[in-house]
């Protein structure tokens, strides 16, 4: 069976890993021998090695700066969420009278509109708060 290049090229992280069997090993390098244009990649891949792990450089300062800034976002998530549900609580409050169930945005549009506005507010930034917060830096 002929190997061809697509599957040295899969084979290459493991083998430059040293992770490979010996049975892989011998192939990649008998294939490496045949094609001098992949072996010479090879070979400047082996010179360029990367350390196994790169330090992040980290410091108390950091870490508090850190924890201070979600700690506040956390605070604003609770807040804004306490305050999206009680605008919208609000919104559709109704009351009982002599006429029966009354809805307090219909009584008052101008009012009914305005604590939409404001529940719409709040619930934009509880979710503007939350995508901070799970956003991957």
């Amino acid at each position: 069976m002929k190997i061809n290049r697509d599957v040295i090229l899969d084979l290459l992280p493991i083998y430059l890993a040293d992770e490979a069997s010996e049975a892989t090993k011998t192939l990649v390098e008998q294939y490496l021998a045949e094609d001098p244009a992949l072996a010479k990649l090879v070979e400047q891949s082996n010179q360029n090695q990367w350390d196994k792990e790169i330090s992040v450089p980290l410091n108390k300062e950091h870490e508090m700066v850190t924890f201070e800034k979600t700690k506040h976002l956390l605070f604003q998530q609770k807040l804004f969420l306490a305050l999206a549900v009680a605008a919208t609580l609000f919104f559709i409050a109704f009351r009982f009278d002599e006429n029966g169930v009354e809805w307090l945005w219909v009584s008052s549009p101008q009012l009914g509109w305005g604590v939409f506005l404001v529940a719409s507010l709040f619930w934009a930034a509880f979710l503007n708060v939350a995508y901070l917060l799970n956003r991957k830096e």
